[in-house]
């Protein structure tokens, strides 16, 4: 397969291909993705050949390739998914597919036109056998009905966050780039959609990154009546074991499910705490994205979730900027 990508942040989880299963992929193309961006370089140490454009419509045009996989400056992603879209080339991309409402509607009005074009969103965390487990859990109704949900992305700032973080136009904004996780995982695992959502945030302790936000809190209503919070924060310990922290606690009528560590538990009113992330088998988010991406039926991965995803997320912000509940539809 020919792989095309754009940018050089985020996830890109179609470069495992590159990386690590090599003789998948016929060719690679790379392009920076806006802001002075670098395109990923590193491909050209793994890749022989690897074609380089300073343009990725011209890459697109061009290369011609089988898919393309958009890692840019994340206001820009939406540009350049609708861009692969239009020319009917499968896209994945990392989150936030849509930074604002006007490429949001061009994304659905692309999908609409043409049920054929893809689009997928990298939320691999789907992929992880601990969130699997809950889902399955919670489909198999051993916790009851849906009571509470609450979500947790805590990151490590780090020193090396490039200079468009500080700027809200181009960052796009920490729900959208952080918290966005937990509210895709809520969703993925209890199999409930948003209702409507109030939120807040702040900058205290890092008025060097601007208009970034330090911390984000949404509240969020659910179809049955429950109720659901997403929490993020760029406060994780430096000295913490890992750069991420995803916490996942859904509440039911009869028990609960928690995720934490890479570990699901499950705890009911009829058996003590057990450990069921061994129950689910283990999947390669990069081989269900593909999958997906090769037109592959599926309810992990694919453009409707993507699009509903987007969507959820932009009321959240407008929530959040606007400190006011505001009604999500559809």
């Amino acid at each position: 397969m020919r792989l095309a990508f754009i940018g050089s942040t985020g996830h890109q989880k179609l470069y495992k291909f590159v990386t690590d299963e090599r003789d998948q992929v016929s060719a690679v193309a790379i392009a920076p993705g806006g802001n002075g961006s670098d395109a990923r370089v590193a491909a050209c140490d793994i890749f022989d050949n690897v074609e380089q454009f300073d343009d990725p419509l011209e890459m697109m045009d061009k290369f011609k390739p089988d898919f393309v996989n958009v890692g840019a400056v994340y206001a820009l992603n939406g540009d350049f998914v609708a861009a692969a879209m239009q020319r009917d080339i499968p896209v994945c991309s990392d989150k936030p597919i849509a930074a604002s409402w006007p490429q949001y509607d061009r994304l659905a009005a692309l999908a609409g036109a043409d049920p054929g074009r893809i689009v997928v969103t990298e939320f691999q965390l789907r992929s992880r056998p601990a969130f699997r487990a809950a889902r399955a859990a919670i489909a198999e109704g051993l916790i009851g009905q849906v009571v509470l949900a609450t979500g947790q992305k805590s990151y490590r700032i780090g020193t090396n966050r490039p200079a468009w973080y500080s700027n809200r136009d181009q960052y796009g904004g920490t729900i959208l780039w952080i918290a966005s996780h937990a509210v895709d995982f809520i969703r993925f695992a209890t199999g409930l959609e948003y209702s409507s959502v109030y939120g807040e945030q702040a900058n205290i302790s890092k008025p060097q990154y601007g208009s970034m936000e330090e911390v984000t809190v949404s509240i969020f209503g659910l179809e049955n009546g429950g109720k659901a919070i997403v929490h993020a924060d760029y406060n994780r310990p430096a000295k913490a074991p890992t750069h991420g922290d995803d916490r996942l606690r859904v509440v039911g009528s009869a028990g609960l499910v928690e995720v934490r560590d890479g570990r699901c538990m499950l705890m009911t009113n009829d058996q003590d705490p057990v450990d069921i992330t061994g129950r689910v088998d283990p999947a390669e988010a990069h081989h269900e994205i593909l999958a997906a991406l090769r037109g592959k039926a599926s309810d992990i991965y694919g453009t409707q979730t993507s699009l509903r995803s987007a969507k959820v997320l932009l009321h959240a912000r407008d929530a959040a900027d606007e400190g006011r509940v505001v009604t999500i539809t559809g």
